[in-house]
């Protein structure tokens, strides 16, 4: 599998233009987000930066000065053509880190060590949206970061964009918590909204957009100042005309896809009218507040149902790796090795569709191990796992054991040895249960039931493993750490 090449969001383009080695940041960027081991076979950083580059490659037009930039194309306000060359724009990439944004990682880091190496950029600053289970505003992100979201500028000789990366799925999106934040950094500067969806599939997310015709009176203007056309089309007016969007600011939502970037940059850069998905932010006075939603019903659909109804609706590739990843437990990095491996077809957007499906729960992780590569910040719904291992043939099942033991077991000691015990189960090569490995145990006994046809030891020894997790479980107080994806 790769991130990019099969996305049809990232079209090829024309490579960035020579340009004066001044612009270039000599800084390096370290990975917003951690990648995986070496030696795991996923898509390589280089490659995932190449194919960034080629999607993000308008924005190659938006270098030289700011003011050289007004000089080209407006007319120059007195003694500009005397201003002192401007190093660039500074950049602040948000990113989303929702559960369902997990898939979209890998991509994050390219864009971000694509936009660093852009020579249109003095300075690339990212910083991440806490949005795993907001109950507010205040937690979205965290308190360092707030002077750089919150700032008009960082020089007076540079502009600044804020690009928010989003699935749009998270719960700060549909509760709208974000909202006055936007309206704050749209008011003092230039931000539009990255989608790694495509727009067909918008309607799944917390972000309404509509068709806009936009034009910008002046270059690196804020998102306040945009200005769109009257209702008979003659003359444009201001966002903030009574008759028009009551005080809104406007903000583009862009699919990563160079004709989008291109038809954005040209907003930037002229003052055409441009066709822009844009979203309309009240005023905080005006915008209605929305609840929490309300706890889950007790006739939550079966797990048959629920499998049933991502089998119809999934992308072509999801469903089957949903059964794949049955056979495993559940991290990003992990459902990126099974992807790449076993399932090349697959795309981030399948990868991105299961953790959207309704099949899985996120798992509240310690901080230290949010980013372990044994970790299992994802698990399957009651029953869930079960049903989709019997969806699929025990040489699947086994194949992904293997990757586990090659892999994972370095990290997790409990899977050592767990495709010996898969094709050859007995009862005293099972590991010793402890807290830590139980969660793999679980797993482990799920396998063994699901290739209880193959022998009768199969049988024997899941019903043993039954009876020690029953045992723990029950020497344990209940806990409830998990949200639905």
């Amino acid at each position: 599998m790769t991130l990019f090449d099969t996305q049809p969001w990232l079209v090829t383009a024309a490579p960035i233009p020579a340009v004066d080695d001044q612009w270039r940041n000599a800084l390096p960027l370290a990975p917003v987000f951690r990648e995986p081991p070496p030696a795991w076979p996923t898509v390589s950083p280089a490659a995932a930066v190449e194919a960034a580059t080629s999607a993000l490659s308008p924005f190659s037009q938006l270098g030289g000065t700011p003011a050289r930039l007004a000089a080209s194309i407006y007319d120059p306000p007195e003694g500009l053509a005397d201003a002192p060359a401007a190093p660039g724009w500074d950049l602040v990439l948000v990113v989303d880190t929702s559960p369902s944004m997990t898939a979209w990682y890998p991509a994050a880091n390219a864009i971000a060590a694509c936009a660093h190496d852009m020579p249109c950029f003095h300075s690339v600053h990212v910083v991440k949206m806490h949005n795993r289970r907001p109950t507010l505003r205040s937690d979205l992100f965290a308190s360092a970061d707030l002077p750089v979201l919150r700032a008009e500028r960082f020089s007076p000789d540079r502009p600044k964009i804020t690009l928010v990366l989003t699935d749009g799925v998270g719960a700060a999106w549909h509760r709208r918590l974000l909202w006055e934040d936007l309206h704050q950094w749209a008011t003092s500067h230039t931000v539009a909204i990255l989608h790694v969806l495509p727009h067909h599939h918008w309607s799944l997310s917390g972000i309404p957009t509509q068709p806009i015709q936009l034009r910008a009176p002046q270059p690196c203007c804020p998102n306040r100042d945009l200005e769109t056309p009257t209702t008979d089309g003659r003359s444009p007016v201001h966002d903030d005309d009574p008759t028009t969007f009551q005080g809104s600011v406007l903000i583009p939502v862009l699919e990563i896809r160079k004709r989008w970037l291109d038809q954005w940059t040209r907003l930037l850069l002229t003052d055409f009218l441009v066709h822009q998905q844009t979203l309309a932010i009240a005023a905080p006075s005006l915008r209605p507040v929305v609840p929490s939603p309300a706890p889950a019903h007790d006739d939550a659909p079966r797990p048959d149902q629920l499998i049933t109804d991502f089998h119809t609706t999934a992308p072509e590739h999801a469903f089957d790796l949903a059964v794949l990843l049955a056979a495993a437990p559940l991290n990003r990095f992990v459902m990126q090795l099974i992807a790449a491996e076993l399932a090349p077809a697959a795309t981030t957007r399948d990868v991105s569709a299961v953790l959207t499906s309704g099949l899985l729960v996120s798992i509240d992780s310690p901080i230290e191990e949010e980013d372990a590569y044994g970790g299992i910040t994802f698990d399957f719904l009651p029953g869930v796992r079960q049903s989709l291992l019997a969806w699929g043939e025990s040489s699947q099942t086994h194949r992904v054991v293997s990757l586990l033991d090659t892999y994972l077991s370095p990290f997790v000691p409990a899977l050592k040895g767990i495709s010996t015990r898969m094709r050859s189960p007995d009862v005293q090569a099972l590991p010793r249960l402890t807290s830590r490995a139980a969660p793999y145990l679980e797993i482990e006994h799920s396998l063994l039931t699901a290739l209880s046809g193959e022998t009768p030891r199969h049988r024997t020894v899941a019903h043993v493993l039954r009876q020690r997790l029953d045992a723990v479980i029950s020497a344990q107080p209940p806990a409830d750490a998990s949200t639905h994806t």
